[in-house]
């Protein structure tokens, strides 16, 4: 992971011990069999299970480290959005922190577990995303805390926009969790656009255009309900797929109540359709229908990071700790496709993290069996060089 070492040594505020200790574990999370757990990370390491613990519950900048990687490798001229999105993670027990019931979009209903709240990057002109922030989504309030989980939302959000220089990052995509009222309103306030998606039902109000009123009292701002079955008001918008169908208008929905650009996009074999909107009414309705395209990038991150790096397999309980393992979990994804994509230099080339992973251990393995052999000058089956290897990063030295 040279792209990481190399961004790492320019990180401001990061003294060697940190910066030694973080690239040893994005080392070990690429080549790690199994749980990603504090006792079977010391198995494929120097460090002490407790040594993992300790540093784990340490905080530090991953936002200024995230970006700068990204900003080296991604060129300035694509199309660049921000895109948020939850994500549940499977968890068992009584006494880890935020426990609760979270919605599951895989399975359309609520599940016990931890959700994780992810601000990224995204590329939308070679169709990638990159880890920003990764945050806990805390537990449902209780009458006695009064933050919200869209204040924490928010508040993630905020700190990122504010303390990172964002030139050109004026979108923020989401689902339709960040077409709330006060969410839309606190994006807003920090100087995005965003791109979401309203519910089928919602109450949408057409804008009046005709001739202002001649009698006295308030101006006429609505002309009527949208009835998204005769969408004769809205225009008609070119598609690359004969099977769909896309319309654009300008409209006011009440739950949001501000004017937005709404594309409603519809299926014509079985006449499903959705509602893709943007506060940016001025914004063509093909580049609203790509940025929430893009949006689905950030799956990606979390299917790589659930099947690789070990996203819902740690045992912390600790609100830091879980924080630390996410954050350096979705990172270890970001950085392995950036680093791919500077090496080949073609954007478009397949990547798989799933042969990264396995390229990582079989160099690992190799590299201490090399070792093993330059110390001993041969390998004996029957010599004890030969048993510790066999029995390396097993728990029972006996499992043989």
């Amino acid at each position: 992971m040279w792209l990481f070492e190399s961004v790492l040594m320019r990180v401001q505020n990061t003294k060697k011990p940190q910066r030694k200790f973080l690239c040893h574990v994005m080392r070990v999370l690429l080549l790690l069999p199994g749980h990603v757990t504090f006792r079977n990370l010391s198995r494929y390491s120097p460090y002490h299970e407790k040594t993992f613990a300790r540093w784990f519950a340490r905080d530090w900048d991953v936002v200024s480290l995230n970006r700068a990687a990204i900003v080296e490798v991604v060129p300035p001229h694509n199309e660049h959005i921000l895109a948020f999105d939850p994500s549940l993670v499977s968890k068992s027990g009584t006494y880890t922190y935020g426990l609760d019931l979270f919605g599951n979009g895989a399975h359309s209903r609520a599940e016990k577990g931890l959700e994780i709240a992810t601000l990224a990057w995204v590329d939308v002109s070679h169709h990638s995303a990159s880890a920003l922030r990764v945050e806990q989504t805390p537990p449902a309030p209780t009458p006695a805390t009064e933050e919200t989980r869209i204040d924490s939302s928010l508040a993630q959000m905020k700190h990122v926009v504010t303390t990172q220089p964002l030139a050109g990052l004026t979108y923020l995509a989401g689902d339709g969790y960040c077409s709330k009222k006060k969410v839309v309103d606190g994006i807003s306030a920090l100087g995005l656009h965003v791109v979401g998606t309203l519910r089928r039902d919602a109450n949408l109000r057409h804008l009046y255009a005709g001739p202002p009123r001649a009698s006295r009292g308030r101006p006429k701002t609505y002309d009527g309900k949208v009835n998204v079955n005769t969408l004769a008001r809205f225009e008609p918008v070119e598609s690359d797929d004969a099977e769909i169908a896309r319309y654009y208008q300008g409209v006011n929905p009440v739950q949001v109540k501000r004017h937005v650009g709404v594309v409603v996009v519809r299926h014509r074999p079985t006449q499903r359709y959705a509602l893709l909107c943007s506060t940016a009414v001025a914004l063509p309705a093909t580049t609203l229908s790509r940025y929430y395209k893009a949006r689905f990038q950030i799956a990606c991150l979390f299917r790589d990071a659930k099947q690789v790096t070990g996203l819902s397999a740690c045992q912390a309980r600790s609100a830091q700790k879980w924080r630390f393992h996410c954050n350096a979990s979705l990172r270890a994804v970001s950085f392995a496709k950036l680093e791919a994509r500077q090496t080949t230099g073609k954007p478009a080339t397949p990547f798989s993290m799933a042969s990264l992973k396995r390229r990582c251990v079989n160099q690992h393995l190799v590299d201490r069996i090399l070792d093993h052999v330059a110390t001993e000058g041969s390998l004996e089956k029957s010599s004890a060089v030969y048993e510790e290897l066999c029995n390396y990063g097993t728990i029972d030295d006996l499992a043989a």
